[in-house]
């Protein structure tokens, strides 16, 4: 593939640049944007025009693949580098206030998976012209052939003995069985096809921000935040602001001038992050693909009781990781009903505290 010239693609992004009207403070958000430079000219400007401020980060393009965000000068630690109006949060709400949400709602099907709703909308506002997330949408990724639900056998050979090729199938059903649902209950959702919805729901799964508005927990699909890639140690720290009506993202560090700035995306496992994110990590101290399975015999004279204590499960798998965390809480509770006689189920125990 022939490279066009610096000088020429330099007088390319000018020009698009110019075409969109973009302020000269963006400028350098945009310089280093390649082949995407169009595109993330009309984010960056709708962005700037909506009141989301970022001054001291840019916008790189490395490869067809993989975009970063830099600083363009020394960042403090506890330094506000992004904040985003709350008009710019795509959030469940708004997806089920839509036209399209409120058709679901009206059809009474129940979401087995949140993310639904926003990818049911992302659905609708990608076939919109004239979207006010058209900016936003443009941007997301046309294709995620990097994602273990689309593998065929010549890479799933590869993961033989994996974990994630049954976290990969099982995935596969549940979009299948949400999207067959939703059509069968709601015809106006019809007219969207299967990979569209899984589209939406891959886009939500791998920019998704859990966030406290208003004192009500909700998701929302955040611009320019969402464009921070991983790393184990988060560099930042964000949250809704009641007080200043928006998302905000802080350093928990200080980040050198031209440095890729990033964020955390949680300490998981490689197999939750390759099916959920379509990547792994070196080094990842927290990797543990085991899977501890635990079922209640119906044999069991107290299996009533145990099944009610249990939320009515009567079999689990579990993937700990090496922390006392809720998940590991979940395990240990779940045996120690299990296991339990009739006098300790009889005192109604704390399952669930640590016992040594």
């Amino acid at each position: 593939v022939e490279r066009l010239p610096r000088s020429t693609s330099e007088a390319m992004a000018t020009d698009a640049k110019e075409a969109a009207g973009v302020p000269p403070a963006l400028t350098r958000e945009v310089s280093e944007c390649g082949p995407d430079t169009d595109r993330f000219v009309r984010l960056l400007h709708w962005l700037n025009k909506g009141g989301s401020q970022f001054p001291k980060l840019y916008l790189k393009y490395e490869d067809e693949d993989y975009r970063s965000v830099h600083t363009k000068c020394a960042v403090d630690s506890d330094e506000e580098v992004v904040y985003v109006p709350l008009a710019q949060i795509m959030t469940t709400e708004k997806a089920k206030s839509s036209a399209i949400g409120k058709a679901i709602r009206n059809s009474g099907y129940v979401m087995n998976c949140s993310h639904s709703w926003l990818a049911c909308y992302l659905c609708q506002e990608k076939h919109n012209p004239d979207s006010y997330w058209k900016p936003f949408i443009d941007i997301l990724p046309d294709k995620y052939y990097n994602m273990p639900i689309f593998f065929n056998e010549h890479y799933n050979k590869h993961l033989k003995g994996s974990y994630s090729l049954e976290m990969a199938a099982t995935r596969n059903r549940q979009l299948r069985q949400e999207y067959d649902g939703i059509i069968r209950r709601c015809p106006a959702f019809r007219k969207y096809h299967y990979l569209e919805f899984v589209w939406g729901r891959l886009a939500v799964i791998t920019r998704i921000f859990s966030l406290d508005i208003g004192g009500r927990t909700t998701d929302g699909l955040v611009p320019m935040a969402d464009m921070l890639n991983h790393h184990p140690t988060r560099q930042t720290t964000w949250g809704y602001s009641d007080r200043k009506k928006g998302f905000v993202m802080t350093t928990t560090r200080k980040v050198g001038a031209e440095e890729q700035i990033f964020d955390s995306y949680g300490r998981k496992w490689q197999g939750r992050y390759f099916v959920n994110y379509g990547f792994t990590i070196d080094n990842n101290y927290e990797d543990n693909d085991a899977v501890i399975h635990g079922s209640l015999s119906e044999d069991d004279p107290q299996y009533s009781m145990k099944k009610r204590y249990l939320g009515g499960w009567s079999s689990r798998e579990f993937q700990p990781q090496a922390q006392w965390n809720r998940k590991a809480k979940d395990l240990l509770a779940f045996f120690r009903t299990v296991s339990a006689n009739a006098k300790e189920l009889g005192t109604r125990p704390n399952f669930n505290a640590p016992v040594s």
